[in-house]
């Protein structure tokens, strides 16, 4: 969907312009960590912007990319890259991101081989070493600038703005699922001092 935040139709749009203000009103630093997520997040047009906004406004977060495009490095945010070919290995990282069973050996013996940091998440909703996270509050926004369910329930993306985006509609944080996949991968990706914040 990347391709769709590089236009100005409506209702597709969804620029720095819509979102930094939006996350400024609604998500202090020093209490939200923010994952950039894809598709791929290197496509959009702004993430340099994006990732300099934030960090000089001191929010911290993860990048998960493939690693491939020009991904902005920041002392603040964390660039996963996924791994998913050996002669096409991410040329833009921090850590790497293996998913579980899909050559998960063989790519890890090759990470520690070559001194690469890395962490193994699970396949498809699996959790293999049945991790748990640490946040209290969680929110999820798809790429039309929508406030939506866990990743675990099944997401609807609409086609048309409406009350429900951003301009509309305050950030409404639920619970955090113990169990919900995506905090669990987030987490395993935060640097210890972030999760005792």
């Amino acid at each position: 969907m990347a391709d769709y935040r590089n236009t100005d139709c409506m209702p597709y749009v969804l620029t720095n312009a819509r979102l930094i203000p939006w996350l400024v009103k609604n998500c202090a630093p020093q209490e939200w960590i923010i994952e950039l997520t894809g598709g791929e997040p290197a496509l959009y047009n702004g993430i340099d912007e994006l990732v300099g906004e934030l960090t000089d406004r001191g929010y911290k977060g993860l990048i998960k990319t493939n690693g491939l495009l020009p991904t902005p490095k920041s002392p603040n945010f964390i660039r996963c890259s996924a791994f998913h070919q050996y002669d096409n290995f991410p040329k833009y990282w921090d850590i790497i991101l293996i998913v579980d069973k899909i050559d998960s050996e063989r790519k890890i013996a090759y990470c520690e081989e070559h001194n690469i940091p890395y962490r193994v998440i699970g396949y498809n909703k699996e959790n293999p070493d049945g991790a748990r996270h640490g946040f209290k509050k969680i929110a999820y926004m798809d790429p039309h600038g929508h406030q939506v369910p866990c990743p675990s329930c099944n997401i609807r993306y609409t086609d048309q703005p409406d009350k429900y985006t951003i301009e509309y509609k305050d950030l409404v944080p639920g619970m955090a699922c113990h169990h919900c996949k995506a905090a669990i991968d987030a987490w395993r990706f935060m640097p210890e001092e972030w999760k005792l914040q």
